[in-house]
């Protein structure tokens, strides 16, 4: 579609800009928000930015895993061909877990409570994500299914090289709207009685069920498939185990305390 926008003489890459854009939102929303905790511009600047690293490192990684064999590396650095690392793609999951990593180290600089940095952060998460995935439809690097009936998107200047004359599933479109819904409700569900790190696992819980579903008309190859499931699918099926297991621990062994975030 679009891999680059042009603004004024600058060639961005639409990707980049997305994500940009997306990190923006949600520190911006976290800053309003903190305000009723008392938590400064400063502490959320911190926050964010290790979580950031933290995902790009973690979900980089991950990328790598998926696409090439630990013999495939071996075997091109040993011929001296690095061209694998002049492209590097970022797989969301593995993000998402290096980014809560970065976070929970951040709260040891900060001096936050874990539970408060879940109600800055988190209602926004899918809301970044969203305009993420944005980006990933104008460069077309994760596309959906071969697909001509309404909808249908067209990548003239993939980056991946896709055939311009081809249709494919307007996944990652889909993906983003159902994002923005899952912040909306989370958004919602911080208004009512809670126990703590259920917004966390909420947001866990639905991501990981609207992401099997999106993974079913996705069409990029470069996934990582393992007995007719993909990573990220597999994934899946292991967070909404642990959230199920979660639900059952908390309401049956441990019993917190409802709360509401006032």
């Amino acid at each position: 579609m679009y891999p680059f926008i042009n603004i004024f003489a600058a060639k961005l890459p639409s990707y980049g800009l997305c994500m940009l854009i997306g990190m923006a939102l949600v520190v911006i929303m976290a800053t309003r928000k903190g305000k009723k905790y008392d938590v400064i511009f400063d502490q959320v600047i911190v926050v964010a930015a290790m979580g950031v690293l933290f995902a790009l490192v973690c979900g980089t990684l991950l990328f790598y895993v998926v696409t090439y064999s630990l013999s495939d590396i071996i075997n091109m650095i040993s011929e001296g061909n690095f061209d694998f690392l002049k492209s590097p793609g970022i797989v969301f999951y593995g993000g998402l877990i290096g980014g809560i990593a970065g976070v929970l180290l951040s709260l040891k600089i900060t001096k936050l409570n874990i539970q408060t940095v879940e109600n800055l952060f988190v209602p926004y998460v899918p809301l970044g994500h969203a305009i993420g995935r944005v980006g990933c439809a104008l460069a077309g690097c994760c596309h959906g299914m071969e697909y001509d009936g309404p909808l249908a998107v067209y990548y003239p200047n993939s980056v991946t090289g896709l055939p311009p004359d081809v249709g494919y599933f307007p996944v990652q479109f889909l993906e983003a709207f159902l994002d923005v819904l899952i912040a909306a409700w989370l958004v919602y569900y911080c208004k009512k009685e809670r126990r703590k790190f259920d917004v966390l696992f909420m947001y866990l819980f639905l991501y990981a069920i609207m992401r099997f579903i999106t993974e079913l008309f996705r069409g990029d190859a470069v996934r990582g498939v393992y007995f007719g499931i993909s990573t990220s699918q597999w994934i899946s099926i292991a967070i909404v185990a642990v959230c199920i297991l979660r639900i059952v621990f908390v309401k049956f062994v441990k019993k917190d305390r409802l709360q509401i975030d006032e």
